[in-house]
């Protein structure tokens, strides 16, 4: 049975708003960003005239967003930490709610859609859950870390999905027997993002945390490949371009850092905001570098570190 969330604004301006940005995602053909913020998703059309629409959702925090690779479905993760949360999927444009899958223990504090859009792993508190959408009943549980689970990642073929900790933990486990393959331990501060490199020809990911640190891996061969040790704050979020080749990290500082993919060789950085940054979004076409922070700021940005314009701006 499908549930109204309820549209609050249609094509109409996005404007900043003083609700910290708690997630972001890009849809598979760039036309949408949706952002996330306290009880609402807006769905930005990241253009200068920043027109788009905000969703009002059954969820006070709004903790991860992904799009299915139609376009056509939007994954909201969310709730009050402790209390209880949901993973919505809501229909676009229509803003309707079409799936909901609750959790009654915890807040979902982390979500993944496979690259296939078949699969779809999600968090609260330290289980993981992972669900086939064909057929939702079959739910797996997986568990293992310690601590609450910041972030999931489903590699591209989809043969490993990986979690990450607040136990300092990074998880690998097989999708095809939905077991643990491996863990590292190696980050000394919890990790709080996580992505996989696409195009790379062993599956690639990085990771990055308090520790201020970026590890790189390769989860099915089971080692580390390199460390980045180029910030002097916390890494809340990270992301690779579309063609692989840049690694984008934000945080604590307030800055974006481009670095090579194949290499810890800094390409360049700018200061992106006063305040905390916690999450990137990344055109799949290399047209712009979208950023959110806690004082609620979506800022759009060329690949040289200029400004393009913000969220909401004529």
């Amino acid at each position: 049975m499908m549930a109204a969330i309820g549209l609050l604004v249609a094509n109409a301006p996005v404007t900043p708003a003083e609700t910290p940005v708690t997630a972001m995602a890009v849809s598979s053909d760039g036309s949408t960003l949706a952002v996330g913020r306290s009880g609402s998703v807006e769905l930005v059309q990241p253009d200068r005239s920043g027109s788009g629409a905000r969703l009002a959702v059954s969820l006070p925090k709004v903790n991860a967003l992904a799009f299915h690779p139609d376009g056509k479905h939007l994954w909201i993760a969310g709730g009050v930490p402790g209390e209880s949360g949901a993973v919505l999927e809501l229909l676009l444009p229509e803003g309707t709610e079409s799936r909901r899958f609750p959790v009654p223990s915890d807040a979902v504090q982390s979500l993944a859609l496979s690259p296939d859009g078949r699969s779809l792993a999600h968090a609260a508190g330290s289980e993981v859950r992972r669900i086939e959408l064909a057929d939702s009943r079959r739910a797996v549980s997986l568990t293992g870390h310690s601590g609450r689970v910041l972030g999931l990642a489903f590699s591209p073929d989809p043969t490993w999905l990986v979690s990450i900790g607040a136990d300092r933990a990074v998880k690998v486990w097989s999708t095809s027997s939905n077991t643990l393959a491996r863990s590292f331990g190696h980050h000394t501060e919890a990790p709080n993002a996580i992505a996989f490199r696409p195009g790379a020809a062993v599956p690639t990911c990085a990771t990055g945390g308090d520790d201020r640190t970026v590890r790189v891996w390769q989860p099915g061969i089971g080692r580390m490949v390199r460390i980045i040790r180029q910030h002097p704050g916390s890494i809340l979020t990270l992301a690779y371009s579309a063609d692989g080749q840049t690694l984008f990290t934000a945080g604590s500082e307030g800055i974006v850092r481009a670095f090579d993919a194949d290499s810890d060789t800094l390409i360049r950085s700018w200061n992106a905001s006063k305040d905390w940054i916690y999450t990137i979004a990344v055109h799949p076409g290399g047209q712009w570098i979208a950023t959110g922070d806690w004082s609620g700021g979506v800022e759009f940005w060329r690949n040289d570190g200029s400004m393009m314009h913000q969220a909401g701006e004529r």
